[in-house]
């Protein structure tokens, strides 16, 4: 039957997958899912039943429903396909940047909300721009917040930043920042910094009334 490269064939940019605080999960969803995936490998494991192969489960948690889709077989799977460029496994943590030991960028590239808090009232204070997502946006933000663009629409987007520009970036925990300004520095970006730890340090550091979550 067709394997996961089937649906998606190309894997996600370093810097594009959120963790799943930053993401936002509900988590009774992965225990349902989990439980359906335990059931699948023992139904593979015993020889009993009919798999999930070729059919992909949908669950819809808010209506209380199942559907299922016949997913055909890719032939040009780079997995499973009629030509498999993919013979091993490789480390996906570190290849989607999601490694923890890896930093990405160093202090020289970083500022601390304290540092920001001074700057941003003076007439040469750096343009703040913001890489969550909107829903995130709803929630808090760091007052003069220049422009936003989320991290999954930075690297099209990236011509409406001026590259001669003092750049601050930050994000909800400053991981997404700091992707963002090593994504930035690699396109030509100098003058480019993440703010350390992000929005909630911000509240933690210099303004209380910031809601975190």
């Amino acid at each position: 039957g067709p394997c996961y490269r089937c649906l998606y064939p190309t894997p996600p940019l370093p810097g594009l997958v959120p963790s799943c605080a930053e993401g936002g999960v509900l988590g009774v969803l992965p225990g349902v899912i989990g439980s359906i995936q335990a059931s699948e490998a023992i139904k593979l494991l015993a020889g009993i039943g009919e798999p999930l192969i070729g059919r992909l489960l949908l669950y819809d948690a808010l209506a209380m429903r199942f559907a299922e889709l016949r997913v055909p077989r890719n032939p040009a799977c780079p997995l499973c396909g009629e030509r498999p460029t993919i013979s091993e496994l490789i480390d996906y943590d570190q290849f989607c940047g999601l490694s923890p030991e890896v930093e990405p960028v160093t202090t020289e590239y970083e500022i601390t909300p304290a540092e920001l808090a001074e700057r941003l009232p003076l007439p040469s204070r750096p343009f703040l721009l913001d890489v969550r997502n909107p829903y995130e946006i709803a929630i808090a933000t760091i007052p003069g917040t220049s422009q936003v663009i989320p991290i999954d629409q930075l690297a099209e987007r990236i011509g409406e930043l001026d590259a001669t520009q003092e750049i601050v970036v930050y994000c909800r925990s400053g991981v997404r920042s700091a992707r963002a300004v090593e994504l930035l520095r690699h396109t030509g970006f100098r003058r480019v910094r993440n703010l350390v730890g992000g929005i909630l340090r911000w509240a933690d550091d210099v303004d209380p009334s910031v809601a975190k979550y």
